[in-house]
């Protein structure tokens, strides 16, 4: 669950599923004349849009922290149960779309390896006695992905084209997760902007960092812009009162009795001569 506070009283709840099926809906409409429409654009859209699907278990159960009364947003999942939730998704994809679960088996293993390194400013945090369990994790599924590389490349053109195209939508799912994450657990009002990236224009392109900023309305500008026209976009979310909870149960019939909102968002390009200037990079981990 993101789990996020505006000083109103309340905690604003989106579930991770949510969000992942909201992002997959805006990743259709990816490409326009700066940013080509990549190769194996159904899976990569099917990764988006599932890519949390593991995560529906503790959606719908609701994790609760006894420390302090409240439901535990995601960012502070035991590590041991975010590789259960990750690891379940995985194969249920993978099984669906053997493309569309590779880039979802990336995008899990990203979250212990700094992205592969395209993100240095972090890594989910790992305990130092849980460090050789998530390493043999990671050895132990790019062995996996030997085989299931294989079987998608079929020898079917060169192989460096086939990794750098997979690369390329990895990048893409990141920027789609970030994207996501920003209007999930910020209000409609926010002029916060941050920096995500980098993603490639083209398969032979250098990657390019993308400005994200809030108008302070619901519309979002974004610099370069991705889509192939503003795209429109609902949150479903969620709010209870921000109070400590006398237990597990006394959370859910909270979240049970909820009024669920529809929130509208507007993903836009800058005017013509309007320059997004870069104030922030921040990253978070989904």
């Amino acid at each position: 669950m993101f789990i996020t506070k505006h000083d109103d009283g309340y905690l604003y709840i989106v579930n991770q599923y949510d969000h992942s099926v909201q992002a997959g809906e805006v990743a259709r409409h990816w490409g326009n004349d700066q940013f080509a429409r990549p190769e194996h654009f159904e899976s990569l859209c099917l990764a988006v849009q599932k890519h949390d699907i593991g995560w529906i278990e503790s959606d719908t159960t609701v994790l609760f922290n006894d420390d302090n009364g409240q439901p535990v947003p995601f960012l502070n999942v035991n590590l041991l149960q975010h590789v259960d939730f990750y690891g379940k998704g995985y194969e249920q994809v993978k099984e669906e779309d053997p493309y569309a679960g590779l880039l979802v088996g990336m995008h899990w293993i990203g979250l212990y390896t700094s992205r592969f390194g395209y993100d240095p400013t972090f890594t989910f945090k790992i305990p130092a006695d849980l460090a050789p369990l998530i390493d043999e994790k990671i050895i132990s599924l790019q062995k996996e992905w030997v085989d299931l590389k294989m079987n998608l490349w079929s020898k079917s053109g060169p192989r460096s084209q086939f990794e750098n195209n997979l690369w390329k939508n990895y990048e893409i799912v990141q920027f789609m997760d970030r994207l996501s994450q920003y209007v999930s657990m910020h209000k409609q009002d926010t002029t916060n902007e941050l920096i995500m990236g980098p993603v490639r224009q083209s398969v032979d392109s250098k990657g390019c960092m993308i400005t994200v900023k809030g108008q302070g309305n619901g519309s979002v500008v974004i610099d370069p812009f991705p889509f192939d026209s503003e795209v429109e976009t609902t949150v479903v979310l969620r709010k209870i009162p921000d109070i400590r909870y006398e237990s597990h149960n006394a959370v859910y019939k909270a979240l049970e009795e909820a009024e669920v909102e529809r929130v509208t968002w507007k993903f836009i390009p800058p005017q013509q001569g309007q320059n997004v200037k870069t104030i922030a990079n921040e990253s978070v981990i989904s």
